[in-house]
């Protein structure tokens, strides 16, 4: 009876560990209480331009979050959120198309962890995030602000007269986001508030300029410096605050009036030197013949003009082989920029639309080219400004960045006052007809290489030889000073 008992006890304390333990291991979906709140950030959270960030947004209490419906999206973009999970899966096919490859959870579900994890930030991905799940039973939502630190110019100063023996001084920066701060500081390091005037402006980008000016007494040794500084950013730039006087104007005028002297000098001893070397050639060759030295020698004219028409022939039969590989171009529609109108034929800017800085201006082929050769045509005729080239997959093609080989971009821009250059670190001139009607554009994925033509002259204008193995769109660009249409042009048959 006793060892019956014994058992029974066993079996009893047995039944009690794996309740208890079950009673551990349920998952908390099982506990999800029918209310639940969230916890956000109370401040905003920043990043910097073109790097990552996770947007903070937990459930309280901490429950598992496999069930619910996670949606993250701006105020006014609740039906195409920036990132959509729901029923176990993330619907990409409901997301806004500029966050489905940047978007995602930064992990962590089953604990409640609902945060939104952003690649590649853009100044277009500043402001409000509502964080919302939801429920059978419950909703709630809560905000998460973004902000976007884009470092500026280091600031540029200068000194003018400001009369009654003061000095008017001037700092400006350009590059800015958010707003950045302005400060003026002495020789000492005392901030200098009296009489400090400071305005800002915020261009087609949404990047903020600022620009500040003061009067202050002239001085030769007590510089002053300015400072414009953004979270743990800070540029400075200093200046002696005096203008240049009559007497500093003398000296520069001497100097200058020296140094072309020397030049005048230089000049004329090369002239009697070159007419020196002459005289001796001629003692040495007396039967030289002056007529044919003043009128040159026919033989080698007519070799010089035949050489420039083989090259021209030659030029002329480079051009026909490239476009022999001419192709048609379709534009993409849903790559396009809010201010450009899209057609078959080609694109342009629309001015009655209000303007949207956010994206860049330009638009995309659907066609895209890995191998081969590849040639098309863009008319330009009476456009102000454009430009044109290629872009590869991977490029940020809807955010503001520089379109530089860099950044997957080889472009070729035109605008009226400046005439042709090359998107580059530096803004690089290319000659060019400034009345070009026809540009053409030969992608050799093969060779790596990217030529621009003047198709109406058949001159070469450029060739980027290194733009590497890619898969490349076309870009297309009306620019913003006109409404006339950046015209696709396609293949026809070529007149030799």
């Amino acid at each position: 009876m006793a060892g019956h008992q014994k058992t029974e006890t066993r079996h009893s304390v047995l039944s009690l560990m794996v309740m208890l333990l079950a009673a551990l291991t349920v998952p908390l979906a099982a506990q999800s209480p029918e209310v639940f709140s969230l916890t956000t950030p109370d401040g905003p959270v920043g990043t910097r331009w073109n790097s990552s960030v996770t947007l903070p947004c937990e459930l309280s209490p901490l429950l598992n979050a496999e069930p619910l419906e996670v949606r993250w999206y701006q105020p006014d973009n609740y039906n195409t959120p920036a990132f959509l999970y729901k029923d176990h899966k993330i619907q990409k096919e409901s997301m806004d198309i500029q966050y489905r490859d940047r978007a995602s959870l930064a992990g962590g579900l089953e604990r409640g962890n609902v945060s939104l994890r952003l690649e590649r930030v853009t100044l277009e991905d500043r402001g409000e995030y509502v964080c919302q799940v939801t429920s059978k039973q419950w909703y709630e939502k809560a905000s998460v602000f973004l902000t976007v630190n884009v470092t500026g110019n280091e600031p540029v100063l200068s000194v003018a007269d400001g009369g009654g023996g003061q000095v008017h001084v001037t700092c400006s920066s350009e590059g800015w986001s958010p707003q950045p701060i302005l400060t003026w500081r002495n020789k000492q390091g005392t901030e200098i508030t009296n009489g400090v005037e400071v305005q800002k402006n915020m261009d087609s980008q949404g990047l903020m300029s600022v620009s500040s000016w003061l009067l202050y007494s002239p001085s030769d040794s007590d510089w002053i410096s300015c400072t414009v500084s953004l979270s743990e950013e800070n540029l400075e730039g200093r200046i002696l605050p005096r203008v240049p006087t009559q007497e500093n104007w003398r000296s520069a005028f001497i100097t200058i009036l020296i140094i072309n002297v020397l030049v005048v000098f230089v000049v004329i001893g090369l002239f009697f030197w070159n007419k020196k070397t002459e005289f001796l050639t001629f003692k040495k060759n007396p039967n030289t013949n002056d007529e044919t030295k003043s009128k040159g020698d026919p033989t080698e004219i007519t070799t010089l003009v035949k050489n420039e028409e083989d090259n021209n022939q030659d030029s002329d039969r480079e051009f026909e082989k490239v476009k022999r590989s001419q192709v048609n171009i379709t534009l993409d529609p849903t790559t396009a920029h809010a201010n450009l109108k899209v057609s078959e034929s080609g694109v342009s800017y629309d001015g009655c639309k209000v303007l949207n800085n956010s994206t860049a201006p330009h638009v995309l082929s659907k066609e895209r080219f890995s191998s081969g050769q590849t040639y098309w045509e863009v008319g330009v005729q009476w456009k102000t400004s454009w430009y044109a080239g290629v872009a590869t997959d991977n490029a940020d093609t809807k955010a503001i960045v520089p379109l530089i080989p860099e950044n997957g971009f080889w472009i070729l821009c035109f605008k009226k006052e400046k005439g042709f250059y090359i998107s580059t670190d530096l803004e690089v001139p290319v000659a060019g007809s400034t009345n070009m009607s026809t540009l053409g554009v030969f992608l050799d994925c093969d060779e790596h290489i990217l030529s621009f033509y003047d198709v109406d002259s058949k001159v070469l204008l450029h060739s980027f030889t290194e733009i590497g193995s890619n898969t490349f769109f076309c870009v297309f660009s009306p620019g913003s000073e006109d409404d006339k249409q950046l015209l696709l042009i396609g293949p026809r048959k070529w007149q030799g």
